[in-house]
């Protein structure tokens, strides 16, 4: 019963000085707000940066290219190289290229892709239109959504539709020899599939048939690692051959290297706003505490012990933080779910492989800032706590 009754006083003695009350639950509040909505979005882009990364890339391909200017010659001694190395599957082919495509009335300069049979397969492909297995080949063309925007044509009905083509095979790519770029005969091409790549127009043909035109050369290889577990072993020995390698593990370890510079700023911010925030709630807690003195001498008259005294005043404390705390999480959850319905809608317009949310609940921090403010508020009422134990209750109810 007693201590039924110390946490019902407590709570009211806290609310006696209400303006006072607020102004430190809403001080605690606004901090832990701010905190929870910033780990919350750090935490939320990571994991979409993470999400966007792997999607866009398998991380068991490496993707190889030439070192300096010279371009990996496509001929079968480099290829056997690659190819040779213990742990290689697949390697896939892509020469970039420039192309004048046209449809009807409507012109289109853009980048053209030749590519293996193999090298959709090699990366994760948004396809918005038919299946993109197995392409190019022949006469076969795969194009992007912006290439159907262009031409005026509806994604439901692409499949099937020609235009004419022509490819500038770049200079010194013609049979070895330095020689000036060649513009190929303009070529009718079928659209098999369509695919998704935001804003870029961009048109993908068979290298095969590039090939009769005379390009002897690649710009890229990717390469599928039989496993996983080697891409680092695999990625140095065909460096060691005199190629670039790189692998999506590259920009994971990009971005975990940059957010973790993010959540150090955080912490040196958090640690700053903490400590103002703590300076100004301790004054407010310890006023409003320490004006409670002529109660402390009613209560310790009629029967009220040291340590229940104690009590009360670490209850009052723990209880402003406590409130303040848990106010700051639901004001911080809310600010970070408004953050992603807009990020959301913003990313309707954009091209993202997987569902947008900039903000997760943050729930280790949450659990430690609710930790926490259970310290603080013990700490704030420990020295009013003791000085109250002094009182002597004659002269406080006299007084």
């Amino acid at each position: 019963m007693r201590l039924i009754f110390i946490l019902r006083l407590s709570l009211i003695n806290t609310f006696k000085k209400k303006f006072r009350a607020l102004l430190a639950i809403g001080g605690i509040a606004l901090t832990v707000a701010v905190m929870v909505t910033l780990f919350g979005v750090d935490m939320g882009l990571h994991s979409l940066v993470e999400k966007e990364i792997k999607n866009n890339e398998h991380q068991d391909v490496i993707t190889v290219t030439s070192r300096g200017d010279q371009q990996v010659k496509f001929n079968e001694e480099n290829l056997s190289k690659i190819r040779s190395i213990s742990g290689v599957g697949q390697v896939g082919l892509s020469a970039g290229l420039l192309g004048l495509a046209a449809f009807n009335s409507s012109n289109l300069t853009s980048p053209i892709y030749a590519v293996s049979e193999n090298y959709f397969s090699l990366g994760l492909t948004n396809s918005a239109q038919g299946s993109v297995e197995g392409l190019p080949v022949n006469d076969g063309a795969v194009v992007s959504t912006k290439v159907l925007k262009v031409f005026g044509i509806p994604a439901n009905e692409a499949i099937g539709k020609t235009f004419t083509l022509s490819a500038t095979i770049n200079h010194g790519s013609v049979n070895g020899q330095a020689r000036d770029d060649v513009q190929t005969i303009p070529e009718k091409y079928t659209i098999k599939a369509v695919v998704d790549r935001g804003d870029r127009p961009v048109v993908f043909v068979s290298l095969e048939k590039m090939k009769l035109h005379g390009l002897t050369t690649v710009d890229v290889l990717k390469v599928r690692v039989s496993n996983p577990d080697k891409v680092a072993e695999v990625r140095e020995t065909i460096e060691r051959k005199g190629f670039e390698t790189a692998s999506v593990l590259d920009m994971i370890e990009q971005a975990n290297r940059l957010f973790d510079v993010i959540r150090n700023v955080l912490y040196v911010f958090g640690a700053v706003v903490f400590a103002v925030t703590i300076s100004a709630t301790f004054t407010i807690i310890s006023l409003t505490l320490m004006q409670e003195t002529r109660l402390i001498g009613f209560l310790r008259i009629n029967g009220f012990l040291n340590r229940d005294v104690k009590l009360l005043f670490l209850l009052e404390s723990i209880t402003l933080n406590v409130m303040g705390a848990l106010l700051g999480v639901v004001i911080g959850i809310i600010a970070g779910s408004v953050l992603n319905q807009l990020s959301k809608n913003i990313a309707q317009q954009e091209s993202f492989t997987s569902e947008v949310s900039i903000f997760t609940i943050p729930v280790v921090y949450v659990i430690l800032m609710l930790m926490i403010s259970v310290g603080i508020g013990w700490l704030f009422g420990l020295i009013p706590a003791k000085r109250a134990v002094l009182i002597q209750p004659l002269e406080e109810l006299n007084g």
